[in-house]
């Protein structure tokens, strides 16, 4: 193992035994030689530690972590990038997979601007077999000079249709290390986004280099009502909010009444007050805040309506003794 890779890849993997052999092949294969593959599992319950041991006995690049109890995904995520070593870093989902000359093109990129602290390709949709079936073609242009600039639009991203695949792009590991990394809190990956946004350019090589695998496992897909927003008929009219829900970030918030469009606005506004932007700027941070509070009001009313619905349905109702879901905790 080398002492000091240039890029440290981070595969989080939680029972990923469909497709890690396709991720790994993809970053074994890279041009882009001098790195290093920190594989952490989230206690995996099926063949993925098996899996992962073939490919760490032919390659010693590969590194292999079992996580002593699951983390979370966030946690998952946060694990790889405490153990990363290189100059640069990278998150690869262990169902997603890279072009050979993914790692290559973003160190260039890097290397010759220190404007910029992270880089990413553009993506293809591939289904569960590997086929591509749709390109990628959201555009948001996060490579602004003002980080107020680049701060209100990944706050005002289209989340029905933005996938963040941004995150899975090369960032300085100096720069990511300046933020808490992933939460586990919904939306988690878009506020972490904004702290990149905050800190420094997001350029994006014209090259469709990433292969986002879209599949019926994949945790987008987790839609589970009958667990988000318990006791709520407001949500089935004003919407449940983001999804993928607050019970999927954090299991120990299922059955509570959560507030994810508060968390989410919360973490905003503590990204901006964590930066060391010269005042100016920061206070121009400020005030796209505020103008994407006004924008964003509506959806701050829904979660306090369907609180205030939930908190008065667990005041009038029985608790069930033998319902061990029948928790009355309040989570902001």
């Amino acid at each position: 193992m080398m002492s000091s890779p240039r890029v440290s890849i981070g595969v989080p993997v939680f029972n990923g035994q469909k497709y890690i052999r396709f991720t790994l092949d993809s970053l074994v294969a890279q041009t882009f030689r001098d790195i290093e593959i920190i594989v952490t599992d989230n206690c995996s319950t099926d063949a993925t530690p098996q899996i992962v041991a073939e490919y760490v006995a032919r390659d010693p690049r590969i590194r292999y972590v079992r996580n002593q109890t699951n983390l979370g995904p966030a946690g998952n995520y946060r694990v790889s990038m405490d153990l990363a070593r290189g100059e640069y870093f990278k998150w690869n989902p262990a169902d997603d997979v890279c072009a050979p000359d993914f790692i290559e093109k973003c160190v260039k990129v890097l290397d010759a601007d220190p404007s910029v602290v992270m880089v990413y390709p553009r993506t293809n949709l591939i289904d569960a077999q590997g086929q591509v079936f749709a390109q990628y073609d959201y555009e948001r242009d996060f490579d602004h000079p003002s980080p107020a600039v680049r701060l209100w639009r990944m706050m005002t991203v289209d989340h029905r249709v933005h996938g963040g695949h941004e995150l899975y792009g090369v960032i300085r590991t100096a720069e990511l290390r300046k933020t808490p990394g992933m939460l586990n809190h919904v939306r988690g990956d878009s506020v972490l986004l904004a702290r990149f946004a905050l800190l420094g350019r997001l350029r994006r090589i014209d090259e469709y280099l990433f292969f986002n695998r879209d599949h019926i496992d994949r945790s987008s897909k987790y839609q589970d009502r009958a667990h988000v927003r318990q006791g709520s008929r407001l949500a089935r009219y004003l919407g449940y909010g983001p999804l993928p829900a607050a019970e999927w970030w954090d299991p120990r918030l299922r059955g509570r009444i959560v507030w994810p469009e508060w968390r989410v606005w919360r973490e905003y506004l503590r990204a901006i007050g964590e930066t060391s932007l010269p005042w100016g700027q920061k206070l121009a941070c400020y005030g796209a805040f505020v103008l994407y509070t006004v924008r964003h009001a509506p959806k701050l009313v829904r979660d306090v309506l369907i609180a205030t619905e939930q908190f008065i349905h667990r005041l009038i109702r029985k608790p069930d003794p033998t319902d061990s879901s029948d928790r009355r905790g309040v989570i902001a």
